[in-house]
């Protein structure tokens, strides 16, 4: 019996050691993650799943009359809460829907929070910045995860006249 373990051990780790590597013999590496401009063409998309809203802690610098887009991709339904704009609505797994002009409906430029009434204790929030016309505003540390490293924003893509 523990003969029969060896060799069973003995094999996986060999399926295993030849899945890890290339016909070379290397090691096989993921390719590197390239950050793509912003189109401010395109709605703003936030991802609500897994008990987490991506792209949003905080989210780029968004202008006052771009559009954002939640979307639940999720197994669960989730919600989105807007304090400073007194709105709430929920969100079905594979559904979503746009607030167009939102940093113009907030007020203009300014740090946001939303968050998320049913998983907001599991840490379902998020930070949505609007830029003034030619200055951004400081997200306070409070409204940052423990985690967060700021990292340099790509400029935005121009849309076409």
């Amino acid at each position: 019996m523990r003969r029969a373990a060896l060799i069973i051990w003995a094999a996986l780790s060999g399926l295993l050691a030849a899945c890890a590597s290339s016909s070379s013999g290397s090691v096989l590496k993921a390719p590197p993650i390239v950050q793509q401009p912003d189109n401010v063409a395109l709605p703003y998309g936030i991802t609500a799943i897994d008990y987490h809203f991506h792209d949003t802690h905080p989210s780029l610098p968004l202008t006052v009359d771009r559009n954002v887009l939640w979307v639940n991709q999720g197994q669960v339904k989730h919600n989105v809460t807007i304090p400073g704009l007194g709105f709430s609505r929920d969100i079905s797994p594979g559904e979503g829907f746009t607030i167009k002009n939102l940093g113009r409906k907030l007020g203009g430029e300014g740090v946001y929070t939303f968050f998320c009434r049913y998983h907001e204790s599991l840490g379902m929030t998020g930070v949505i910045v609007i830029r003034g016309p030619s200055s951004v505003p400081t997200v306070p540390p409070s409204l940052l995860p423990p985690s967060y490293s700021p990292i340099p924003i790509p400029p935005p893509v121009s849309s076409p006249p």
